[in-house]
Parts: structure tokens; C-alpha cells; sequence
């Protein structure tokens, strides 16, 4: 299969996800693979950025904060109590000794 072969399969795959893509290079610095619209994007939305007074810049965080976590999966219904790892040192049984005995062997001298 040729290299071109290749990016264009990792092309199709970040059209459909959405997704990027970092190429990294022996020869070359790491590059970000991403939509021209996407990209125009960030262009867009840092120059609005720089244009914010500080009271503005902290309500833009404070929503996208606000918008991240409504989407994420609503961790209320799990017991975070039983991943915690048990910190208190739990008193420690001696170990019953078993004596085993081992095996005797007797030499009886050979005339």
C-alpha cells in the first residue's frame, strides 16, 4: 500500500470523527492535522480573545467551564465510597507457625 494510500485513509477517518490528527516525524517537528474550517476557527475565536477585557475573558471561561460540565456523564449516581483505597492500618495477625517436618534420611555405614 503507498504512503499516499495511507494519509488518505487517516484523512477519511478524521472527516468522519472529527477528530485530529498529530503527525509526528523523525525528521520533522510534530504537526496537527485538522479542517481548514476548524482551523479558521481558533484563528477566529484567539483574535476575539485578545479583544476581551479581563472581567469578559473570566465570563467566557466560567461558561465553556459551565458547558463542558453539563456535558459530561452525570457521576451522581455512583458510589464514589467504594473506589477509595482504605488508609487505615489494619491490624495485622501473627502468622500461625506450622512446624513441617522434614524428611530423615539415616546412613547405615557399609561393610
Amino acid at each position: 500500500m503507498s504512503d499516499y494510500k495511507k494519509i488518505d485513509q487517516v484523512l477519511d477517518l478524521v472527516a468522519k470523527t472529527g477528530d485530529r490528527v498529530i503527525v509526528v516525524s523523525d525528521k520533522h517537528d510534530p504537526y496537527v492535522i485538522m479542517s481548514t474550517s476548524e482551523y479558521e476557527s481558533l484563528l477566529h475565536s484567539s483574535s476575539e480573545l485578545n479583544n476581551l477585557t479581563e472581567e469578559q475573558l473570566l465570563d467566557k471561561i466560567n461558561r465553556d467551564i459551565s458547558v463542558w460540565r453539563s456535558s459530561q456523564e452525570d457521576l451522581s449516581e455512583y458510589n464514589l465510597d467504594q473506589f477509595k483505597a482504605d488508609t487505615e492500618k489494619k491490624e495485622e495477625k501473627p502468622e500461625e507457625k506450622v512446624e513441617v517436618e522434614e524428611d530423615k534420611y539415616y546412613i547405615e555405614p557399609v561393610d
